[in-house]
């Protein structure tokens, strides 16, 4: 190559100034993300993995290439994650369902619930009266009582 060396060599290293500027400069844009509505994502999901994980095959140094070993250890990183989000979404699911199951139980029984709600005397209103029926929208199981629907997390006691 014509006698010319193309070494480039980099410095990892900071001062305890430089870090602080640095943690200033990328506190400053997580503050301007903020503002932009956008939010910090403060977890990498799956789809924050694989791109990292492109960018740097994308970038590596193509006389010094990522080790086989590195490479197969980030993907089972990616594939654990996925198997967890998986396993995650499925648990909601179960717990859901478990909820409106559970729900069936509290037919024809009284229940005293806490509406959230402030009466004119300035307390809180409490309804109490008979399960009429069951009901489901998303994730959230109602209860009717009285004719209008609560969600059973409202619900303070349960009575034969």
């Amino acid at each position: 190559m014509d006698g010319i060396s193309n070494t480039f060599s980099l410095n990892t290293t900071q001062t305890t100034a430089e870090k602080f500027r640095t943690k200033m400069q990328a506190d400053a844009v997580n503050n301007g993300l903020k503002k932009d509505g956008r939010e910090v994502v403060k977890t990498m999901g799956k789809d924050e993995f694989l791109k990292l994980l492109i960018t740097q095959l994308q970038h590596q140094d193509p006389t010094n290439p990522m080790e086989d070993r590195e490479f197969i250890a980030q993907m089972a990183q990616f594939s654990s994650l996925e198997q967890m989000l998986t396993m995650n979404n499925n648990m909601e699911k179960v717990l859901s369902n478990m909820s409106f199951s559970s729900s069936y139980d509290l037919l024809g029984r009284n229940v005293t619930i806490d509406t959230n709600e402030l009466g004119s005397d300035g307390e809180m209103k409490i309804i109490e009266g008979m399960v009429e029926s069951v009901s489901r929208n998303g994730n959230e199981s109602y209860i009717r009582v009285g004719g209008s629907d609560y969600p059973m997390s409202q619900i303070l006691s349960v009575q034969n």
